[in-house]
């Protein structure tokens, strides 16, 4: 690697690589296609962002999610500091013309949706790059994007591709080997399975719960609330004790950057947060998550608790629930032990 690259990564403490990045980036480096699977917490980011950043070619990374794609900008930013490289977010509920500037960079990173958008309206030209990356693979299956993103795949002039996964179901390899038939399929099992230490509590109303947030966190924690009032209405009762930040969708962008970096920094030990967090946002060192309000379902509730016992630490979630939320809770107990949080 260049020295540019080794001073940036020195100073954001990536001293030694994690198992993903020793396997994944020394073939991508060398322009091999991979599949990769791997869990969020990983470090599989910047398995991929490293070797793009130190070729220098013209990349576009399509995410599921606006909160992952941000987050793929915030790393990439960080590992690219001393490269020159420049960086482009391409995501819905931003201007037209602020993303026609985004579209200009060498590395553009986005939704399947808006990436189309642009693409359709002659503002991103999808010929330029040739390098592919699809990140969290399996949620776009889930998410109903895969055939946005054939379309995206197949009017790049990528001649190598990266595709990261959690899980790697026969889709997910059809998929890959349509775009890149001698990719070198890389399955990382390191931190399988998560330790999570789950605790329900029974409460009577919002009182006893804020009680019981009050006593339960011990370290830094997400707080999940199920409306953008109780994120507000929450953070004045624990601003007295805790250094709170929050995140919700009336947030504008740029605060609700703010505010994860304050978290990410430990400018913040407690984010309270709707679910628009739960999914997408790279923080390893989430001591517990606590479900203020119980989630709706199950796949909430996976996806919630899955922000901490990251990266082989132990994580401990809470979930406080009420007599009506019985039958739901009975459930989540019945899935807990066999799930795979991601």
């Amino acid at each position: 690697m260049s020295d540019e690259l080794k001073k940036a990564l020195n100073e954001i403490h990536y001293d030694k690589p994690t198992k993903v990045q020793e396997i994944a980036i020394p073939p991508f480096l060398a322009g091999e296609s991979v599949i990769v699977q791997a869990k969020t917490g990983s470090g599989k980011t910047a398995s991929y962002l490293i070797p793009i950043i130190e070729r220098g070619e013209q990349t576009i990374i399509l995410a599921p999610t606006r909160e992952l794609a941000e987050q793929v900008l915030y790393e990439g930013k960080r590992i690219a500091k001393y490269k020159g490289t420049t960086f482009g977010l391409v995501i819905g509920g931003v201007g037209y013309e602020k993303q026609e500037k985004e579209a200009n960079n060498d590395v553009i990173i986005g939704t399947p949706g808006r990436i189309l958008d642009l693409w359709g309206k002659g503002i991103l030209d999808l010929s330029r790059f040739s390098i592919a990356i699809v990140d969290e693979v399996d949620r776009m299956f889930d998410m109903g994007f895969i055939d946005d993103v054939k379309m995206i795949l197949s009017h790049t002039s990528a001649k190598n591709f990266g595709f990261y996964s959690a899980t790697v179901p026969k889709e997910v390899e059809d998929l890959a080997f349509e775009f890149a038939p001698k990719a070198k399929m890389l399955k990382v099992d390191e931190y399988k399975p998560v330790e999570i230490e789950h605790k329900f509590l029974l409460v009577r109303g919002w009182r006893e719960k804020v009680e019981k947030t009050q006593e339960e966190i011990k370290g830094k924690a997400i707080v999940f609330v199920n409306t953008k009032a109780k994120v507000d209405d929450l953070a004045r009762e624990l601003s007295d004790e805790f250094d709170i930040t929050v995140l919700h969708g009336d947030l504008p962008q740029s605060a609700r950057n703010r505010n994860l970096t304050k978290f990410r920094k430990n400018e913040a030990s407690v984010l309270i947060s709707t679910d628009l967090a739960a999914r997408g946002i790279d923080v390893i060192d989430v001591d517990e998550v606590i479900n203020f309000d119980a989630p709706r379902d199950i796949e909430t509730y996976i996806h919630r608790v899955g922000r901490t016992g990251r990266m082989g630490r132990k994580g401990f979630a809470i979930t406080f629930y009420t007599r009506r939320e019985e039958q739901l809770i009975k459930r989540i107990k019945g899935v807990i032990k066999t799930v795979e949080y991601d």
